[in-house]
C-alpha cells in the first residue's frame, strides 16, 4: 500500500516531466522543499507539498493536464472552478481522499494532491510597492468567499436560497470575468522570463528578490530531482532568515479532521460517510450560528451600554456651560489667540463629540453652545468633524 509522500512524489515526477516536455518552468517550494534539502527526504511527514509557478505557465499546465484527460488524475483551482478561488492549483490522485470533514469549499476533488501556486509581482525595478488586491478586489473576494460557502443544516436553508440568488445575479453580470481580469493584470505575471522586470516577488506568503529566480538548479532527494533556484541558499535564507540550516523540521503527523485512504477514492469514501459528514457540517452551522447571535446580542449591549455613559456625559456638559457658554460668545473668532483660548474652553464637549462620531453617536448640549462648537471648529478647519456629526444627526436610532 502506497504512503500519502509516495503518491506526493509520484506527482511531483508527473509534473517535472510536463514542464520539461513543454517548457513550462517551476521552482519547488514552501517548508517540503526546505525539508527535502536539509533532510534529503519528505517522507513520514504528513505536510502539505507545494510548487510555484507564473500564472501563465500554470494555466497552460492546466491545459495540457485537461487535454491529457486521465481518469485517475485531476487539475483544480483558482481560475478553472467557478464556484471557489483559492490562490493556488491542485494537481491530484482521484483514486485517493484526503477531505478536511468540515471543509469550507466547494472543491470538487479531494484527493491526495500538489499544491501550485502562482508567483506574485510584488515590487517594481524603481522600488515602487506593486498593490495587487485593491481594496475593492478585497472587499469583492470576502464576498465571493462568502456567495460560495456551502448550507448544510435545513434551518439555514433560507440563507442557501439568498446566496443562490445573490451569486446567480453576479455571474450573470460577468462578475467572475472581472474580478479575474482585474485580479491577474494587478497580480500575476505571465512567463517565467517576466519575473526579471521586477525587483521582488512572492508565493505562499512569502518575499524573495526576482534575480534568486533567473538561473535555475536541480534539487535530489527521494530518488526525484526537482528544480529549485540555482542559489539555494540564499533562496531559503531569504524566505526562513539565515539561520534556516539550523531549523528543526519535526515531522508533522496526521491533522485529526483529515480523512485519508491511499487505496478508497474520496467518491466511495462519501458513499459510506457522506450522510455523517453532512451532519457533522450541519452541526457545526447550528454552533457557528449560535456564536455569532450571542455575539450581536453582546454588541447590542455594549451599544446600549455606550449611550447610557453618552447621556451622562451630555448631563454633565450641559450643567457645565449652563452659565457659561453667554460669556464664551463674547470672544473674537478672527483674533487668533482668543480663537485658542475658546477652543481650550471647549475642548471637553468638543473632545467627548469626536470620541463617540468614532461610533457613530453624538449629542447636543444647548443649542447656543452647539452653534458655538459648529463655527469654532469650521474656524480651525476640522468641518470633517462638523460633518460627521450633522450625517450622524440625522440617524433616527444610535441604538437598535
Amino acid at each position: 500500500m502506497k504512503t500519502k509522500q509516495e503518491i506526493q512524489l509520484e506527482l511531483l515526477q508527473e509534473i517535472d516531466q510536463i514542464c520539461s516536455q513543454n517548457n513550462l518552468k517551476y521552482i519547488f517550494a514552501g517548508i517540503s522543499a526546505l525539508n527535502a534539502y536539509l533532510n534529503h527526504t519528505i517522507k513520514k511527514d504528513n505536510r502539505i507539498v507545494s510548487l510555484a509557478m507564473t500564472q501563465g505557465d500554470i494555466d497552460r499546465l492546466c491545459e495540457i493536464v485537461e487535454k491529457e484527460n486521465r481518469k485517475d488524475r485531476y487539475i483544480e483551482g483558482i481560475f478553472n472552478n467557478p464556484n471557489y478561488l483559492p490562490l493556488y492549483v491542485t494537481y491530484g490522485n482521484e483514486n485517493t481522499a484526503e477531505f478536511h470533514m468540515i471543509a469550507r469549499n466547494k472543491n470538487k476533488h479531494h484527493g491526495i494532491n500538489i499544491r501550485i501556486y502562482p508567483i506574485r509581482k510584488t515590487v517594481a525595478l524603481d522600488g515602487k510597492r506593486i498593490v495587487g488586491y485593491t481594496p475593492r478586489l478585497s472587499k469583492e473576494k470576502k464576498v465571493r468567499e462568502f456567495m460560495n460557502k456551502t448550507i448544510e443544516n435545513k434551518k439555514f436553508w433560507f440563507v442557501k436560497g439568498g446566496l443562490k440568488a445573490v451569486n446567480g445575479a453576479y455571474e450573470l453580470a460577468g462578475g467572475s470575468k472581472r474580478y479575474y481580469n482585474k485580479l491577474k493584470n494587478n497580480t500575476f505575471i505571465d512567463k517565467w522570463e517576466d519575473i526579471q522586470n521586477y525587483s521582488r516577488v512572492a508565493f505562499i506568503n512569502k518575499g524573495i528578490e526576482a534575480n534568486i529566480q533567473k538561473e535555475i538548479g536541480r534539487l535530489v532527494f527521494d530518488g526525484l530531482s526537482l528544480c529549485v533556484p540555482k542559489d539555494i541558499d540564499t533562496y531559503f535564507s531569504e524566505i526562513y532568515g539565515e539561520d534556516f540550516k539550523e531549523r528543526k523540521i519535526r515531522p508533522k503527523g496526521q491533522n485529526m479532521r483529515v480523512i485519508l485512504d491511499t487505496e478508497v477514492s474520496y467518491k466511495e469514501i462519501m458513499g459510506e460517510v457522506g450522510d455523517l459528514i453532512k451532519e457533522a457540517k450541519a452541526t457545526r452551522e447550528e454552533v457557528m450560528w449560535g456564536r455569532l447571535k450571542a455575539y450581536n446580542e453582546k454588541i447590542a449591549i455594549d451599544n446600549v451600554w455606550k449611550l447610557v455613559k453618552m447621556t451622562d456625559r451630555q448631563i454633565f456638559l450641559r450643567d457645565m456651560f449652563k452659565d457659561k457658554t453667554d460669556e464664551l460668545l463674547k470672544y473674537d473668532l478672527n483674533n487668533e489667540m482668543e480663537l485658542e483660548e475658546l477652543y481650550e474652553e471647549l475642548s471637553p464637549a468638543i473632545g467627548s463629540l469626536r470620541r463617540y462620531s468614532k461610533i457613530g453617536m453624538t449629542f447636543s448640549i444647548d443649542p447656543k453652545t452647539d452653534d458655538l462648537i459648529e463655527r469654532v471648529l469650521i474656524k480651525r478647519g476640522d468641518k470633517k468633524l462638523v460633518d460627521e456629526i450633522k450625517r450622524i444627526e440625522k440617524k433616527e436610532y444610535f441604538v437598535e
